[in-house]
């Protein structure tokens, strides 16, 4: 099961799952029924954060605040996510008793859920802070639990086809990343690109509770981290393919190859004459005619010899090593 707890956004929030895992929940109870070790708990203590657009702690209120989404697949009647949510304590690894956490219910099951802000925010304006939890209680073979901030203003029922401004968050199919994308409207053209980080980190997958961050400041600088370290900094500008800015040069989609084109790199010289003195049966090199033999050479000397200064090592045994000889 997929936990995903205390969100805290600036931006309109909508949550998206795709689960498709298998096991089964542990449980503390040995053979005979009753509990290895009681362990106490310490108990959930409510809190506010009064500057936070959005601050979830999955209390009572929390079933009228997030809404399943209705939407159907297009061409058919049934709903295109199908799974099943609920509120409740994790399962696994509890660690507070009474700490609530919206949980996905349904093994291979699309989840789709969103929680509307009472006003649209803009990060470029006034930065960004959207941080939560996520835990993977089960063992996951591909999935996703990742939130997107919808672009406002945002109708109708939540699904993929939403636009939506950031997406942000662990997806673990295929090598594994934490996707960071923003949509950018072209000021030329009004056409909105998806721009996906490069180089995304890797989510951890050790059924723990993690907190993924992403801070994004007025100057386009952005920090993601997991469980408080940076694991990627960079700018919005820079550090996403296909960058915001396009390039000063571009290839020129109309030009064409000209036909007197050589692909090869270098081709005979056409005006090139052979010398006079030219010899085809001369071999490629001669001895140099002037060439003496220096001072001291010893024509009869062997070409290697044996190293004076080497010894032979203290541990070398004839019996298993053979006989020694220095090197040359």
């Amino acid at each position: 099961q997929i936990m995903a707890r205390k969100l805290n956004m600036l931006v309109l929030a909508a949550l998206a799952f795709h689960a498709n895992h298998t096991g089964a929940n542990t449980s503390a109870d040995d053979k005979d029924g009753a509990h290895a070790t009681d362990i106490v708990l310490p108990e959930f203590t409510p809190y506010a954060v009064p500057e936070a657009a959005l601050w979830e702690q999955f209390d009572s209120g929390a079933d009228a605040r997030w809404k399943k989404s209705d939407a159907v697949k297009e061409g058919e009647e049934r709903s295109r996510y199908d799974g099943e949510w609920a509120i409740e304590q994790p399962s696994v690894l509890a660690g507070i008793a009474g700490d609530k956490a919206l949980v996905v219910k349904s093994p291979a099951h699309h989840h789709a859920i969103s929680a509307r802000l009472e006003s649209p925010l803009d990060p470029a304006k006034d930065g960004l802070v959207l941080q939560y939890e996520v835990k993977l209680q089960e063992d996951l073979k591909c999935g996703g639990a990742y939130i997107k901030l919808l672009t406002a203003p945002s109708s109708g029922e939540f699904s993929d086809q939403t636009p939506y401004t950031i997406m942000f968050g662990p997806d673990k199919c295929g090598d594994g990343k934490v996707h960071f994308i923003f949509r950018h409207r072209s000021p030329v053209t009004g056409k909105y690109t998806e721009h996906h980080l490069e180089q995304p980190p890797t989510p951890p997958v050790d059924g723990l509770t993690h907190l993924y961050t992403l801070i994004i400041n007025k100057d386009n600088s952005f920090v993601l981290s997991i469980d408080g370290t940076e694991r990627r900094t960079g700018s919005l500008l820079v550090d996403f393919t296909p960058p915001v800015n396009p390039p000063k040069e571009i290839a020129d989609p109309d030009d064409k190859k000209p036909e007197d084109w050589e692909d090869r790199e270098k081709i005979p010289d056409p005006d090139a004459t052979k010398p006079d003195d030219w010899d085809e049966d001369a071999p490629m090199m001669i001895p140099d005619e002037d060439a003496v033999i220096p001072d001291g050479w010893l024509l009869d000397e062997p070409l290697l010899v044996d190293d004076p200064k080497a010894e032979k090592p203290a541990d070398w045994d004839d019996e298993e090593d053979g006989d020694w000889s220095a090197p040359q």
